[in-house]
């Protein structure tokens, strides 16, 4: 479980970049942490790994303080950057580097994820595309199996069969013990894997909801001129306009729209906040 409370983290001689946030993450849950570029997505991944100490508040990460760093904190967690940088050796010499320090680690997995991937053990990571190099840190983290597992922006840099590979993979190599943050732009290449989504908006988290639930409160169709009146936000797209509506009746969670969801929630914030409030205070 991840708890956090009124916490705050500013850079120095600069505003608060977050501001009293607090956050519960049930164990085994595939979190999408979704927002606007500089809301912080990436400063809260590293808060909760404490690669970052924040300003006030607490985090708590499986009954561990981040910011003590304890070895028995740091082998259960893992965070793969935005940003990939490898040294100039094979994969195996770097896979053979990191996983002694994390218990759980499956050589197995490792063998069969290179493969899926279609990379090769003796490939120089500084050598490679940023593609390969990304492709290899995912297969690392991956085989970790660490119950805590952070990915910022995971499918940057992959073309699109490693996109589809990506979204399989997790789905297979992942359990219901892990507890998996993947903060994307990328809404729709992980669609179907997320089951709860955080939403950050100026310094705030404004949703925490689980994708079953907000299915229960909203429903996302094509706008006709006959359901007008539940209609929350829409916008046009190449089959016509499609929109958000109140849901009166719970629907299934494949007719879910993340882009949908959270461009209404930038656009109409107040009145889908209302929405979700109403519908939580029942």
């Amino acid at each position: 479980m991840i708890q956090i409370d009124n916490l705050s983290f500013s850079y120095k001689r600069s505003s608060f970049l977050l501001s009293k946030l607090n956050l519960d993450l049930p164990k085994g849950t595939i979190v999408g942490l979704l927002g606007r570029n500089g809301e912080g997505k990436s400063t809260l991944l590293k808060l909760i790994t404490g690669q970052l100490l924040n300003d006030w508040g607490k985090i708590t990460v499986n009954g561990k303080n981040p910011e003590k760093r304890e070895v028995d904190f740091l082998n259960q967690i893992f965070l793969l950057p935005e940003e990939v940088i490898c040294p100039s050796i094979s994969i195996k010499k770097y896979f053979n580097i990191i996983t002694p320090f994390y218990p759980n680690y499956s050589a197995e997995i490792a063998e069969e994820l290179i493969r899926e991937f279609e990379l090769d053990w003796k490939m120089n990571l500084g050598k490679v595309s940023q593609g390969q190099k990304k492709k290899a840190v995912i297969a690392l983290a991956l085989s970790l199996r660490t119950p805590i597992l952070l990915l910022d922006e995971p499918t940057n840099g992959l073309d699109i069969p490693s996109k589809s590979a990506f979204r399989r993979l997790v789905a297979q190599y992942t359990t219901e013990e892990q507890t998996l943050i993947i903060s994307t732009h990328q809404v729709r290449d992980l669609e179907q894997l997320i089951d709860r989504l955080v939403l950050l908006d100026h310094n705030k988290i404004i949703c925490n909801e689980a994708i079953y639930d907000l299915c229960k409160y909203f429903s996302f169709q094509p706008v006709t001129e006959g359901n007008p009146d539940k209609l929350i936000y829409q916008e046009k797209s190449l089959m016509g306009s499609v929109g958000i509506f109140e849901n009166e009746t719970p629907q299934e969670t494949d007719n879910f729209s993340m882009e949908l969801f959270f461009n209404g929630m930038v656009a109409e914030q107040e009145k889908m906040l209302a929405l979700l409030h109403k519908q939580n205070k029942q």
